[in-house]
């Protein structure tokens, strides 16, 4: 009887002491201060994790074409017109903003209201620069060559470069038709210009 007395009060210390320690390690900081807690996201040594900083944008390329209408109207009468086709292709760069290069190509004939003699040029190289808006891409064309090199430019194409023209930008497109007029150097007559612009992504 007292063997068995004894075996359940030991017993009940037991699970006293169990009990009590079950608290104890539910209520205790495991990591007291000085000692180092794992991170929440780990790589598979162990190590913590942080995302990756992102870089600035990709350079994007673009392409586009062009079709221009000119003349030079002559106070004493009588004008000279042509019309142009051209490309163009270039880099936007959100650091360096726009760099590229173009041509405009003489589309048929020139057609004046008196004779010519002389050579009409019929081809423009053209170097592209420029930045990107949320809205726009704004170009500036800038002549780097003509072919013939002893051509004229009876229709005024060239009067006007360099030359300035914002196009809306629709996501990866952009267009519109940029228009100017203004005296000649010699002060004979008005050119006028006006050319439609239609520009596409080929790399986002």
């Amino acid at each position: 009887m007292r063997r068995g007395i004894k075996v359940a009060a030991w017993a009940a210390v037991f699970l006293a002491c169990a009990g009590v320690g079950a608290y104890i390690a539910a209520h205790s900081d495991p990591f007291p201060p000085g000692v180092d807690r794992p991170s929440a996201s780990t790589g598979p040594t162990g190590s913590a994790t942080s995302p990756s900083p992102s870089g600035p944008p990709e350079p994007v390329a673009w392409v586009g074409s062009f079709r221009s209408f000119t003349y030079h109207d002559l106070y004493v009468g009588g004008r000279c017109t042509t019309r142009w086709r051209g490309r163009l292709r270039f880099t936007v760069d959100v650091a360096v903003g726009v760099a590229g290069s173009g041509a405009a190509r003489l589309f048929g004939k020139l057609e004046c209201d008196f004779p010519i003699e002389q050579t009409q040029t019929r081809r423009i190289g053209l170097d592209v620069t420029g930045r990107i808006r949320d809205d726009a891409i704004i170009l500036t064309l800038s002549q780097t060559s003509v072919d013939p090199v002893n051509g004229h430019d009876f229709g005024g194409f060239g009067a006007f470069l360099p030359v300035k023209v914002v196009l809306a930008l629709h996501g990866d497109a952009a267009d519109g038709r940029v228009t100017r007029r203004r005296v000649d150097e010699q002060g004979r007559g008005v050119y006028f210009w006006s050319t439609g612009f239609r520009l596409a992504a080929v790399s986002v």
